[in-house]
């Protein structure tokens, strides 16, 4: 278990300090919190753009970072010889491959967490200025302090990130990461909805789980095939599963007030188990097979 758990945080730590991610990161962050923000119209009601552009985000952002860090993690182990190293200190090839999956699980959360925090923040803001706007018969809009903390979480990292890269030498993108998650956890916390949190938690949860596929068809085919091989096939492989993204993306089920149930959330996730599992199982067969002397 402890040389388990330092692959998958090292993997983990890896994924976050990728430079890639970080942009992914930023330009998700960018439209949850600028998408409703800059628009004219309000769809029926003011939170609409923002929980479409939240959930948008959630879904397009951790599939891009579920397919382009797993497949540059399972690459660069195999090629580098890392991979051997580590086969050779008593860890299975199946338990590598696992632990491997886990850490870039763990990164595409850390990844989906962010995002959660910043669009509850906008959403929140949405709902506040159509209060305002009802109240005094004005155009709805974003309510500024939740702008500014949303967008925060985008810019105040990076400067933060690149001035304790220059005077302490921690690490840019990692530190950029760890940072957006904490000023977004502050700005979720900022007039804090509580039942607000309850109804929109569901929905993010399942817009972040179509990315566990894409990871674990990418990791299957990373370690069988070369970069361009693997991502042709996970590119066929996402291809084919479009049509059940209707199924994760449901912003239209939160309007006017409405929830979606516990139950729906469960009976989602576990529609999702056999694919994933099928492509784990895939990956161990792949791993077993290959020949890393």
């Amino acid at each position: 278990m402890r040389r388990g758990r330092a692959i998958a945080c090292a993997t983990a730590f890896e994924i976050l300090g990728e430079p890639l991610v970080l942009l992914v990161l930023v330009g998700s962050v960018a439209l949850a919190a600028l998408a409703p923000a800059l628009h004219y119209h309000q769809f029926g009601e003011p939170s609409r753009m923002a929980r479409d552009a939240g959930l948008s985000a959630l879904l397009i952002g951790g599939a891009v970072i579920a397919f382009s860090g797993t497949l540059r993690t399972f690459r660069r182990e195999l090629e580098s010889g890392t991979a051997q190293v580590a086969l050779a200190l008593s860890v299975s090839r199946r338990a590598f491959f696992l632990w491997k999956c886990l850490g870039c699980a763990t990164a595409c959360g850390a990844f989906a967490v962010t995002v959660s925090l910043v669009s509850l923040t906008v959403v929140r803001g949405a709902e506040i200025g159509g209060a305002i706007a009802a109240e005094h018969g004005d155009v709805a809009r974003l309510w500024g302090p939740s702008l500014a903390l949303a967008v925060s979480a985008a810019v105040a990292p990076l400067l933060a990130a690149a001035a304790l890269n220059r005077f302490a030498r921690f690490r840019f993108v990692v530190t950029s990461n760890a940072l957006s998650a904490a000023v977004a956890l502050c700005g979720a916390a900022y007039r804090f909805d509580a039942s607000l949190a309850a109804r929109l938690l569901p929905a993010m949860a399942l817009a972040a789980m179509p990315s566990l596929f894409i990871l674990s068809a990418t990791a299957a085919f990373a370690v069988r095939f070369k970069s361009n091989a693997a991502a042709s096939l996970v590119a066929l492989v996402a291809a084919a599963a479009l049509p059940a993204l209707g199924n994760y993306c449901l912003s239209d089920a939160l309007a006017d007030g409405a929830s979606i149930p516990w139950s729906y959330f469960a009976m989602a996730s576990l529609a999702l188990v056999p694919a994933v599992a099928a492509a784990l199982a895939a990956g161990v067969a792949f791993i077993n097979e290959r020949d890393l002397q």
